[in-house]
């Protein structure tokens, strides 16, 4: 049986509903990436939008609505803008995110978090519950991730849990892991003010803190290994590294980048440590990693291989999701 986890939130304990099936609430195709501003001189081609609708009934209690208004604004941290061109401008229209259940019988979508059991959706799918749970349920080649519960009390505990954790913890990790190869590719141009900017930035590999105040109740229950490594991590990432990049050591600062890197693995993968990611995580978005270091000239060809030794190589071969 799974141990309940408890973590500190803002002052206040929320406790790991039910995920079923496991990791379920990880690997859900919150996010893709497109186009966006289309029709403007600015157009972005890889921007990160919102992937699901957020779902609530047109009976539901006040408190679980402003509950799924919740989990659509932790979707927005972490997500660069909603999808709109200038087209929907003209047409006086904007991409949606936060529906009733009557407004998304009308809507093409593939992706649903249906927040409450008092809709449509939950009474089609013949749901119940009797704990806070968030649970996956494919039918017809979609994919919903109901937010449930056997009262309102346990449907907000549960929700809560994938706002002020779940999503909050993955705007904060993606924000850092690709802010993370971007330094790389910074660092090898010399561009050290941009690399230096990159690190204390907010939404850049600082964003790491919102990932080590939420892990931290966890963190607290490691053993030393796993404590030394984080230790490790944090002297180079924010004392070692930007004072490299200070000095506009290039050498240096590439390297302690790989030692930084080498101790994500360690914690990751489970090298010489016990494994903390115990799961894949999802390749169609992890995958915006390997575009970004394409475009700063550090994933090479090789015949008919992309080689991708710059930063994948020694202790950190292993790549993701492969």
């Amino acid at each position: 049986m799974k141990k309940l986890a408890i973590l500190a939130i803002v002052g206040v304990a929320v406790a790991q509903p039910v995920i079923d099936p496991p990791f379920a609430d990880r690997l859900f195709p919150y996010v893709r990436y497109g186009e966006v501003w289309t029709g403007t001189p600015a157009v972005i081609k890889d921007a990160t939008i919102p992937n699901t609708l957020v779902v609530y009934g047109l009976k539901e209690e006040p408190e679980v609505v402003a509950l799924a208004g919740r989990i659509a604004y932790y979707l927005g941290q972490w997500t660069e803008d909603i999808g709109f061109t200038a087209e929907d401008v003209r047409q006086s229209r904007m991409p949606e995110l936060l529906v009733s259940d009557q407004r998304v019988k009308s809507m093409d979508y593939q992706n649903l978090i249906v927040v409450g059991t008092n809709n449509d959706i939950v009474r089609e799918l013949g749901l119940s519950f009797e704990k806070p749970t968030i649970r996956l349920v494919q039918k017809e080649g979609k994919n919903i991730l109901v937010v449930g519960g056997a009262s309102k009390e346990q449907v907000i505990q549960a929700g809560r849990y994938l706002a002020d954790v779940r999503l909050n913890f993955k705007a904060g990790a993606y924000k850092t892991f690709f802010s993370f190869v971007a330094l790389r590719g910074h660092l090898e141009k010399g561009e050290f003010d941009t690399a230096l900017r990159l690190v204390r930035s907010p939404v850049g590999l600082s964003a790491c803190g919102k990932n080590m105040a939420l892990a931290g109740p966890m963190v607290a229950q490691w053993g030393d290994d796993l404590k030394a490594v984080v230790r490790h991590r944090n002297a180079i990432l924010y004392n070692e590294l930007p004072k490299a990049i200070e000095a506009k050591d290039k050498e240096k600062a590439i390297n302690l980048w790989k030692d930084a890197m080498a101790t994500c693995y360690q914690c990751h993968q489970g090298v010489n440590v016990p494994q903390v990611r115990r799961f894949k995580p999802t390749e169609s978005i992890h995958i915006k990693h390997q575009q970004i270091a394409e475009s700063f000239g550090l994933v090479k060809v090789v015949g008919a291989e992309k080689s991708c030794i710059a930063c994948h190589a020694g202790p950190t071969t292993i790549r993701g999701y492969k």
